[in-house]
C-alpha cells in the first residue's frame, strides 16, 4: 500500500526534475532561418548580396526619388536626399514624411540603422560608400559624381543609352519583380521616344546642327562637359554640343570669353528661373542666341531634367527647340499629361503641364 508520505516525495521529485529542465533550457537543436539574398552587380561592376525583399532602402541619390515614383516603390524609402523641386511632393506627398540626409559624402550611420534600412542606394562616394559598407549595410552604386570627372561618363551615345536603361533596371531589380516589370515598361518607352527623335535628325549634316550651349546654374556660365548626359540628349536631338571637348569635372564654369568664341545658337538655362541672367547682361550681348533671343529656360518637374528619369522629355524638347520645322507634330503638353499619367500614376491638367514646360512650380 502506497502512502501519503511516498506520494508527496514521488510528486516533489517530478516536480524538481520539471524545473530542471525549465532552467536548463530545451537543448533541442533550433533551426535558424536566414534571410533569403541574392547577388546584384551595379553600377561600377561591383558585385553586392542584397535581401531577396527590399522593404526598406535608402535613396542617397541626387534624385533617386524620381525613379522610385516611376517605379511605384516610394512606401519602401527609408531615408532619403532631399527632394529638388516642388512637383514632387506634388505627385507624391508620401516623400513629405520620409526622413532626409544631410550630405550624400558623409551620410548618418545612426539615421540609416534607426529607419531599418536593408539597402543604400548611392552615387560613386567612394569614402561613404566604405563607411557604410563597414557597418553591415549593402550599398548600390547606381550614378558616377561629378567629381569622378569624364571617365565614367558614357563614351558614346550608344553607351549613353545603354546607362540610362541600365540604371532604372538596376533599381528595379534592387526592389523586386514589380518594380523590374516598371522597370522594362520605362525602358520600353525610352526606346520607342529616342527612335522616333533619331528618326529626323540623326541624318542632318553636322551644317544643319545649332550649336548648343547648356548653362546649368544656378550660374549660366556652369555647364556639364565631355560625356555628359545633357550632350547626348542634345546630339540625339540634331544639336552640336559646346562643351563637347571639355575635359576634366563633369560641371565647369566655363570663361565667358570661351562661350564668346564658342558663340552658340541656342542657350538652355537649367537651374536657372529666369532668361534675365542672360539676355540683360552684357557679357553676353554679343552671342548670337542672345542676339536672335534664342536663350530659353529647361523645363523643370519632378526634378532637373538633363538628370532624372523625365530627360526622355528633356530630349523631346530640345528637338522641339532645335528643330521645330521637322517636330511641327510634337506636342509637348501632351507628351508631359502622358508621361505623368504613364509613369508618375498622375493626371495632369493642361495647365499644370505647361507651368512644368515653363519652368514653374504647382499654382498655390
Amino acid at each position: 500500500m502506497i502512502t501519503n508520505s511516498k506520494i508527496v516525495i514521488t510528486f516533489t521529485i517530478f516536480a524538481i526534475l520539471i524545473l530542471a529542465v525549465i532552467a536548463v533550457g530545451d537543448t533541442t537543436p533550433q533551426e535558424t532561418t536566414a534571410t533569403p539574398t541574392v547577388q546584384i552587380t551595379d553600377l561600377v561592376g561591383r558585385t553586392i548580396e542584397i535581401p531577396t525583399n527590399v522593404t526598406r532602402v535608402a535613396s542617397l541619390t541626387g534624385q533617386g526619388y524620381d525613379r522610385f515614383i516611376v517605379l511605384n516603390q516610394t512606401d519602401k524609402i527609408s531615408v532619403m536626399y532631399p527632394v529638388s523641386l516642388p512637383w514632387a511632393y506634388k505627385v507624391a506627398p508620401h516623400l513629405k514624411t520620409i526622413p532626409t540626409i544631410a550630405s550624400q559624402e558623409d551620410p548618418n550611420i545612426e539615421d540609416l540603422f534607426n529607419a531599418k534600412t536593408q539597402v543604400i542606394i548611392s552615387s560613386y562616394f567612394k569614402g561613404a560608400i566604405e563607411k557604410m559598407t563597414a557597418f553591415g549595410i549593402p550599398v548600390v552604386v547606381t550614378q558616377f559624381t561629378g567629381s569622378s570627372g569624364n571617365i565614367g561618363m558614357p563614351q558614346s551615345e550608344e553607351e549613353f543609352r545603354d546607362r540610362v536603361k541600365q540604371e532604372m533596371r538596376l533599381y528595379g531589380e534592387v526592389m523586386g519583380p514589380d518594380a523590374e516589370r516598371n522597370a522594362d515598361k520605362w525602358c520600353e518607352y525610352f526606346d520607342q521616344k529616342v527612335k522616333y527623335v533619331k528618326s529626323r535628325t540623326e541624318s542632318l549634316e553636322a551644317s544643319q546642327r545649332p550649336k548648343v550651349f547648356w548653362g546649368q546654374g544656378p550660374g549660366p556660365q556652369t555647364t556639364h562637359t565631355k560625356n555628359s548626359y545633357p550632350q547626348w540628349y542634345v546630339e540625339i536631338a540634331g544639336g552640336d554640343y559646346a562643351a563637347k571637348n571639355v575635359t576634366g569635372t563633369i560641371a565647369q564654369t566655363i570663361p565667358i570669353e570661351q562661350i564668346i568664341k564658342w558663340n552658340p545658337d541656342i542657350i538652355i538655362l537649367g537651374r536657372n528661373n529666369n532668361t534675365d541672367i542672360v539676355m540683360n547682361d552684357p557679357k553676353w550681348k554679343d552671342i548670337r542666341a542672345v542676339q536672335n533671343a534664342d536663350v530659353y529656360l529647361c523645363p523643370a518637374g519632378i526634378g532637373w531634367w538633363d538628370c532624372c528619369s523625365e530627360g526622355v522629355l528633356f530630349m523631346e524638347f530640345l528637338a522641339k527647340t532645335l528643330h521645330p520645322e521637322l517636330f511641327q507634330d510634337l506636342n509637348m503638353t501632351n507628351e508631359v499629361k502622358d508621361y505623368y499619367s504613364r509613369f508618375f500614376c498622375y493626371d495632369l491638367t493642361d495647365e499644370e503641364a505647361n507651368r512644368i514646360l515653363k519652368h514653374l512650380p504647382p499654382a498655390i
